[in-house]
């Protein structure tokens, strides 16, 4: 799962109904930090990826696996509250909470490539990402849900901040489909090539930058759409 992970990111304890605890390009950083840590140990080949049955099978156990997962998740609450030391526990809550979910919504889409803890044999995956176009609208309907929540409990300075929330969304969708998506369809006609895959050290750098860039523009955005409980 990609852009699916976002859609819990506008969840918050009060989002909809006080002043937000977390900003939201905080909480896309949080959904996303097990694939930051993911995209660090990929380019340094100590995970990326193998083919088994001729499908691309993920070798994250370090990233990627249950306990990890528990791990990560705590770890970005105490980073967070190390740079807003003023957070409370509530917001250390939301921030774990977030991170995890990534491990809860991998499940679903990935083939079996999901162990309990680094090195175990069994290896989890519901494989939904066995039937791409299905796998992305269930990841582009996420997401569209999460805008909408978002868009109604936030209030535009102006039309543009409107439009820009669902150019995001197209741009997402986008670049989810080209680096994802594609490869599925290949995959299922067939025809997938792991050949061309780019190297280690630009895969991971890519994750990176991807992440980054999303959340650098609903940061932009929020700017100008905020909460309508801000004066809570």
């Amino acid at each position: 799962m990609f852009i699916g992970h976002y859609g819990p990111a506008v969840w918050d304890t009060q989002r909809g109904s006080g002043k937000p605890l977390i900003k939201l390009w905080e909480a896309f950083l949080a959904v996303q930090a097990m694939d930051l840590t993911a995209g660090v140990l990929v380019m340094f080949s100590l995970e990326g990826t193998r083919i088994v049955d001729d499908k691309p099978i993920f070798h994250v156990p370090w990233s990627h696996s249950l306990l990890s997962a528990v791990i990560i998740a705590i770890a970005a609450g105490l980073i967070y509250k190390l740079f807003r030391p003023k957070s409370g526990k509530k917001e250390f809550i939301v921030i774990a909470l977030l991170a995890f979910s990534h491990w809860v919504l991998d499940l679903v889409v990935h083939r079996p490539d999901l162990p309990l803890y680094p090195g175990a044999e069994k290896l989890y995956g519901f494989a939904l990402w066995d039937f791409p176009l299905i796998a992305f609208a269930l990841e582009a309907g996420l997401l569209a849900a999460a805008f909408l929540f978002w868009q109604k409990v936030t209030v535009a300075k102006n039309k543009k901040y409107d439009y820009a929330i669902w150019a995001l969304f197209v741009f997402m969708c986008a670049a989810h489909f080209a680096f994802i998506v594609r490869d599925g369809l290949a995959v299922q006609a067939g025809e997938f090539d792991p050949s061309h895959a780019p190297p280690d050290i630009v895969l991971g750098i890519a994750f990176l930058i991807v992440i980054s860039l999303f959340a650098f523009l609903i940061s932009r955005i929020e700017r100008g759409r905020p909460s309508k409980f801000a004066a809570d």
